[in-house]
């Protein structure tokens, strides 16, 4: 399985069509998010997702991009592979 980073942008978007972005994603299990490796949980910089798949780098840029295109023609979308990943400074998910 290999991990994605994946960021999108949306021309002129408003941060409702971003949340509609997170959810739709969410369905795919592209999260919003990442677990760090104590638990806690990060929020990622809006248009920014991970995900863990099987499928080729183009093949998830492709899926994402043709979901963007359904939320804000002109999506732009970049998609990298992640060995490892470091953050700081991402607002912390509240613990259920």
């Amino acid at each position: 399985m290999i991990n994605y980073i994946i960021h999108v942008s949306l021309t002129d978007a408003q941060p409702e069509t971003i949340v509609r972005l997170s959810f739709e994603l969410s369905k795919y299990n592209i999260a919003a998010g990442v677990k760090a490796d104590d638990g806690r949980g990060y929020h990622l910089p809006p248009g920014t997702f991970m995900y863990y798949g099987n499928e080729t780098i183009n093949e998830v840029r492709d899926a994402v991009h043709r979901l963007a295109e359904t939320i804000k023609p002109g999506a732009s979308v970049v998609v990298t592979e992640a060995a490892s990943l470091s953050w700081s400074g991402l607002q912390e998910v509240p613990a259920a």
